[in-house]
């Protein structure tokens, strides 16, 4: 991780990357949280990344912002006009991820697009470019409006695999949170126990609650059977609260474990960057409703839901390779897995890449 660190601190500068910011003392918990800011951004300005380690955290948040960065950056010359009818797209194929309204016609819509790559095949796919780019600017660009805005499956690693599957896993985890919220008494019936899913998940929960901190952890439905956790965390200690919001967390991950504990990290991240007030995807009326009933329903929902925990740490299979991966992913219906290569620092070593899934429920909330 430290190599990975080293790889990275270079590309800051030509990414406008400013300050890498140590949110961690902002909190009483302890857990690693930094802040990337990118002040020229057309997306989010800041970025939050997490871990165990100092390292690992602004590894995290200087990824996070690269991703965005690639993706506000697509050269020109890779975008083409056409529309959908002239490409010879079957019926259908992103028809899943419009957004509400855009009405039928839109396949003879002459729009930007850009090559992916059916990763099961090896074909060269277009892909709507407003599906790729983050240049979430207002007005928006010409030709978009057709699709939801969103980073989901968007990825940077150090290796191009590595950003792939990142993508493909975050793609997973947003499509099964979508169904969650759509699944009549999720809450009531998909409750997990945090016991049995190792130690990683073990030293989360003690160290946070010795800081007055609860989680609560639900097994989100994945049609792929890939685990998928929805963690919230609230302050129940004695005293006057830091922040007395709760905060989520959400991770696909290779076994239950694994999601589990990415998932409690990222409350906790999400816990520094609220009480940072530096996040911007967290609007006006976020700050202003009153929250004495918001926080009496989720503290309801973490400390009272816990009667009905089920152990499920040795229930779901884990995910070993990534061909089991991408199989259960087509078995889901939810293919075809589309990549596009976003952007590159070759001499540094870092890729971005965007996963589609066509066939995944889209994902998007409005703080």
């Amino acid at each position: 991780m430290e190599q990975c660190f080293r790889t990275v601190l270079p590309i800051c500068r030509q990414a406008r990357i400013t300050r890498v910011a140590d949110l961690t003392g902002l909190d009483r918990i302890g857990f690693p949280v930094v802040q990337a800011i990118r002040p020229a951004a057309l997306s989010e300005v800041t970025s939050l990344g997490r871990g165990l380690s100092m390292t690992e955290a602004a590894v995290g948040a200087i990824m996070e912002s690269l991703e965005r960065f690639f993706a506000e950056s697509i050269p020109a010359e890779r975008v083409f006009r056409a529309t959908a009818d002239d490409l010879g797209l079957a019926e259908g194929l992103f028809e899943n991820l419009l957004v509400p309204g855009a009405g039928t016609n839109w396949r003879k819509r002459e729009i930007h697009w850009i090559t992916g790559i059916d990763i099961t095949t090896g074909a060269a796919r277009p892909v709507p470019l407003e599906l790729v780019h983050a240049r979430y600017t207002e007005p928006p660009p010409a030709g978009d409006g057709l699709f939801t805005r969103t980073t989901t499956g968007l990825a940077c690693h150090t290796l191009a695999y590595g950003a792939f599957l990142h993508g493909l896993f975050e793609c997973i985890e947003r499509d099964a949170i979508a169904r969650a919220f759509a699944t009549h008494g999720f809450f009531d019936r998909m409750r997990i126990a945090p016991s049995g899913l190792g130690d990683r998940v073990e030293h989360i929960r003690s160290a946070a609650g010795a800081c007055g901190v609860s989680f609560g952890l639900w097994l989100a439905p994945s049609s792929t059977g890939v685990p998928v956790v929805w963690c919230q965390s609230i302050e129940t200690g004695p005293g006057e609260p830091i922040l007395a919001l709760p905060t989520e967390g959400y991770a696909a991950g290779p076994s239950v474990a694994a999601a589990a504990a990415s998932a409690m990290l990222e409350a906790l991240s999400a816990r520094a960057g609220a009480i940072s007030g530096a996040r911007d995807d967290q609007t006006r009326t976020h700050y202003r409703r009153s929250m004495d009933a918001i926080v009496s329903q989720a503290r309801q929902l973490i400390i009272e839901g816990a009667s009905s925990m089920r152990n499920v740490s040795g229930e779901a299979p884990m995910v070993t390779d990534l061909a089991t991966l991408i199989e259960r992913v087509l078995a889901a219906g939810l293919g075809p897995i589309l990549a596009v290569p976003v952007g590159a620092d070759d001499e540094m070593g870092v890729q971005c890449v965007r996963v589609i899934l066509p066939g995944a429920t889209p994902f998007s909330i409005l703080r």
